[in-house]
């Protein structure tokens, strides 16, 4: 009989290897299998740069965030890295209801942030136009978490905690057996008092019987970068240049300063194409650039909108109302699953593995998962907006 360990983490990307880190610091010893090779760009996790906020349009996200932004800085302390940059995140809107709701809820939270209107957006940020018909929202605490370094950082302090990873170990099959469950991995064959579940878009892949609980889908989204043809150094370090998000009729679309590649914006639609993920698309179709490029054209004079300068991808994992499933599976409680995190997810990683380390140390789910992210809770289909904000919700 194989050694029974700990705990067997399917997926070693952000969600899996902060899972490990909090379950490493709290005395397991978990086994991370990643199919792919360490650094790979075929998921969610890989690039240099996310959003970070408090901005949200939907309160479940304030508190996590809180405990995110703790963790974060705490996990900076161990690592001795620099993994955020609070250079403040902007919220414009075609809509005043959805700006007006966020700035309750933070009201609410005590949250610092201020409202502009039109032509008090360029007053605070030149690198921006826009006219009396948009509304924002400034979130001071918001800005760039260093996406390759989070993933690192987690990672290395989890090995040092006593966790260990496995590379290209893919895991055909999760299957409850007696005292334990039994996860194979080609030729391998792991035994584990408990095992977790954070592969993202391949999850109905990993464990197919997650359909009759909750619906996700795998997209693959176009990653556009756009150079800066004039006025560099209003996007530079010393630029105050912030992250931004953007709702504009239904479209949601995100901004971030040049991180990735120099003199380029990071500038995309957040949405794109169902795929099979072992089969990704060669190329995004011609709305991945040509929305963020009707925007730039715009409301960006410095930008060079005449095409994107670089183009990667990444995949997104959508629930039908694009809040989170994360809970036990309801057929084996020994096995906990961290998913659908709709391309919002990443930021709030460091407070998912905590929440993953409370289910597999045995705490109540209704003490630890918020209520909306509970994995069995029956969801209406939806996508939402940047801050969490019903397409079409009359707020």
């Amino acid at each position: 009989m194989a050694e029974l360990l700990d705990v067997v983490v399917v997926g070693g990307g952000i969600m899996g290897s902060c899972s490990a880190y909090h379950m490493a610091k709290a005395g397991l010893k978990p086994t991370v299998l990643e199919q792919f090779s360490e650094g790979h760009s075929r998921g969610s996790s890989h690039g240099q740069s996310r959003i970070i906020r408090y901005a949200h349009g939907d309160a479940t996200y304030l508190p996590i965030m809180k405990e995110s932004y703790e963790l974060w800085e705490e996990l900076e302390r161990a690592s001795g890295k620099t993994l955020l940059k609070k250079c403040g995140l902007l919220w414009v809107s075609s809509s005043e209801a959805s700006v007006r709701s966020c700035s309750r809820i933070l009201e609410k939270f005590g949250i610092e942030h201020h409202l502009l209107r039109g032509e008090q957006i360029q007053e605070e940020f030149p690198q921006f136009r826009y006219g009396d018909k948009w509304f924002g929202l400034v979130d001071p605490e918001g800005g760039v978490v260093y996406a390759d370094r989070c993933l690192k950082a987690a990672h290395k302090e989890a090995i040092e905690h006593g966790a260990e990873f496995r590379f290209g170990e893919k895991v055909t099959k999760i299957e409850s057996r007696g005292d334990r469950v039994v996860v194979v991995a080609g030729e391998a064959i792991y035994e584990a008092r408990n095992v977790v579940v954070t592969v993202g878009g391949w999850l109905n892949e990993v464990l197919p019987g997650i359909k009759d609980v909750v619906d996700v889908q795998a997209e693959q989204i176009g990653v556009m970068y756009w150079k800066v043809a004039r006025n560099a150094e209003l996007y530079g370090p010393t630029g105050n240049c912030p992250t931004v998000a953007v709702e504009e009729a239904g479209k949601i679309m995100y901004m971030l300063p040049p991180v990735d590649y120099s003199n380029q914006i990071k500038f995309c639609y957040h949405a794109g194409e169902p795929i099979d993920p072992n089969r990704p698309l060669a190329e995004m179709p011609a709305y991945a650039h040509q929305i963020p490029l009707e925007h730039i054209s715009n409301h960006l004079p410095d930008i060079d909108a005449s095409k994107p300068s670089t183009i990667d991808r990444c995949l997104y994992t959508m629930t039908k109302d694009s809040h989170y499933a994360i809970g036990r599976y309801p057929s084996d409680a020994r096995i906990v699953v961290a998913g659908g995190f709709s391309g919002s997810g990443f930021k709030l990683a460091i407070t998912v593995g905590r929440i993953v380390k409370d289910l597999v140390k045995g705490v109540e789910e209704s003490h630890t998962v918020p209520e909306l992210f509970r994995i069995t809770r029956k969801r209406v289909e939806q996508r939402c907006m940047v801050g969490g904000v019903p397409e079409g919700a009359t707020l």
